[in-house]
């Protein structure tokens, strides 16, 4: 049993596995429209469609495959497609929108909309389709329009969305590619903050509204298959968050980044630090020292090349990733450049990728510069680490790792003028809200800098209660280096088989070493999970995950797991 995901480039059927992959969901297959006909809804009952151009001969297939019972998502359907779903048509819909589901719950929301942009339509739905979400304009009570909606056809269904959701989640997460390179009156650098789309009133900035729209897509898939499938765990174990701990350096002399390390350290996490390589006190043999317990990164500083081009800037930060590796003799894995300056709009993520960095930091959830407004999740809405996305289609090696909290713009100094000067114990109320809110509605990361050379002038109690509240919590505190090790090894595994009869789950697991652990839902179409048999696995226990019971089960042997599971 696996999920289809139809190949008609260029689109973002690449980008749409990366959704399903980040939030667990591997068991899914590309398909070719040359291999609709041959589609058996049995063997893949679900189908999603993330081309506009499907037509003729490829729009009959997919109709023939729905009737047969399968499942088709589409986005901003046309034609006859359009037509088949109960949709008419009429004009294009100018955002920025909020998604309103009426119909399913979504994980993580409380009663939310959800920001929607990019690419959107005003369809008539007819009266064989049934709406399961709505589209409408912040701050207006007209003009609300069908979001989605599913339309029976004979044994299977349409599922279609008024707007194109991958492009959406793209959009969100990385910003408007027609704003990079944008830099706004009182700043000197373009940074990707500066490139956030355009929501709107900030309603939504207290969820992770790009994560959780992807959660919705993955949750619908979910709903639509005929078995109650496991999820690989997106978090280390039964972790219902994660605290990812890093410092830029810039310049800090020795004694302080030992003091951070050492706080860090004995509360049991781990940290990132990222040096400039030509900007340091660090020696070779500090280094050493601080990798006993720690990593560490470059902090590449192009700012002296602001007005420089494009390409002369990406040349400068790939020097600056090679001196780092050179000088200290450790390959770079993660990092986050200073005064996170960027430039144009993927051309910073090539530059990495050719490096072989895994990870970077510089997306800011802020309104930086923009207005004084707090949230977690301002601007871009993520904190889940997904690869960056070409709008053209290509996906690119390089992790998307959104922070969260820097020290320098929340609790800086009366004379640092763009920080919120937010006090410690003011800090401590915030913070517990953001992190109850990972860890009971949300389950994702958060993400943060402390610098050391502000942790022992201003920002150490907001820094020791980032960690101590994690860890009051149960999240583990890691490294943004360790981090990326989790995701790369969690990346081995696949479903190799699945199997569902006579409600009973069947299912073999493989791997290439490392942890890895996957959750079952306990209820599933009014059955519970009974008998569980696990051959190189254990059993954890139940946690409660977006308001679900799952029972996790994690891997002993490091090379492979069967599984059966009565329900």
């Amino acid at each position: 049993m696996r999920v289809g995901i139809l190949r008609h480039g260029p689109d973002l059927s690449l980008y749409v596995g990366e959704m399903l992959q980040t939030w667990g969901l591997t068991l899914y297959d590309f398909v070719d429209a040359d291999g609709l006909d041959k589609l058996d809804p049995a063997a893949m009952p679900v189908l999603l469609c993330p081309t506009h151009e499907t037509g003729g001969r490829d729009t009959a297939a997919l109709l023939t495959y729905a009737q047969r019972g399968g499942t088709v998502v589409c986005f901003l359907p046309k034609g006859e497609l359009a037509a088949a779903a109960g949709l008419v048509y009429q004009s294009e819909k100018v955002g920025p929108l909020r998604l309103r589901s009426s119909f399913y719950p979504v994980s993580g929301l409380g009663g939310e909309l959800l920001p929607i942009v990019g690419p959107a339509a005003t369809y008539a739905c007819q009266s064989a389709a049934h709406t399961i979400a709505y589209l409408s304009h912040p701050g207006r009570y007209h003009d609300e329009s069908v979001g989605a909606v599913q339309c029976p056809q004979e044994r299977g269904r349409i599922v279609a969305f008024a707007f194109d959701l991958p492009l959406c989640v793209l959009y969100l997460r990385q910003g408007d590619p027609a704003r990079a390179e944008y830099i706004p009156a009182g700043d000197g650098c373009a940074r990707p903050s500066h490139m956030a789309a355009d929501l709107g009133p900030s309603d939504a900035a207290w969820v992770p509204f790009a994560d959780l729209l992807a959660r919705f897509l993955v949750d619908l898939v979910r709903r639509y298959l005929p078995a109650p499938v496991p999820l690989f765990s997106h978090l280390p174990d039964m972790a219902p968050g994660i605290l990812l701990y890093s410092g830029d350096e810039d310049g800090a002399e020795v004694a302080a980044n030992e003091d951070e390390f050492a706080a860090v350290h004995q509360a049991g996490g781990r940290m990132n630090l990222y040096l400039i390589p030509g900007n340091t006190h660090s020696t070779p043999q500090d280094v050493a020292d601080y990798r006993q317990h720690h990593d560490v990164g470059p902090h590449p500083d192009i700012r002296s090349f602001d007005n420089a081009p494009v390409a002369v800037r990406m040349e400068e930060m790939v020097r600056q990733i090679r001196q780092f590796e050179e000088q200290f003799g450790v390959s770079a894995r993660t990092l986050r450049n200073h005064c996170v300056a960027w430039a144009g709009y993927l051309e910073p993520v090539t530059a990495m990728a050719s490096c072989g960095i895994g990870m970077e930091g510089n997306y800011f959830c802020s309104t930086f510069l923009k207005d004084r407004g707090y949230a977690p999740y301002a601007a871009f809405g993520a904190a889940m680490p997904m690869r960056y996305g070409d709008p053209g289609g290509d996906l690119l090696s390089v992790r998307q790792q959104h922070t969260h909290t820097m020290d320098d713009v929340y609790f800086g100094p009366e004379i640092v003028p763009y920080s919120f000067r937010m006090s410690a114990d003011l800090w401590e109320s915030v913070l517990a809200r953001v992190l109850d809110d990972v860890v009971q509605r949300f389950h994702v990361p958060h993400a943060t800098c402390i610098h050391p050379s502000n942790w022992v002038r201003f920002s150490r109690d907001q820094g020791l209660a980032l960690v101590r509240q994690a860890v009051e919590r149960h999240m583990p505190v890691w490294s943004f280096d360790q981090w990326l090790e989790f995701l790369e090894t969690r990346e081995t595994w696949q479903c190799e088989s699945m199997s569902w009869e006579e409600a009973q789950l069947s299912a073999t697991f493989a791997g290439k070493g490392g942890p890895f652990a996957f959750a079952l839902p306990r209820h599933w179409r009014g059955r519970t999970l009974g008998k569980l048999d696990v051959q190189g696995g254990e059993v954890m226990g139940s946690v409660d995950r977006f308001g679900r019971s799952v029972e996790m089960i994690h891997a002993v042997s490091s090379t492979r797991l069967e599984l059966t599971a009565q329900y």
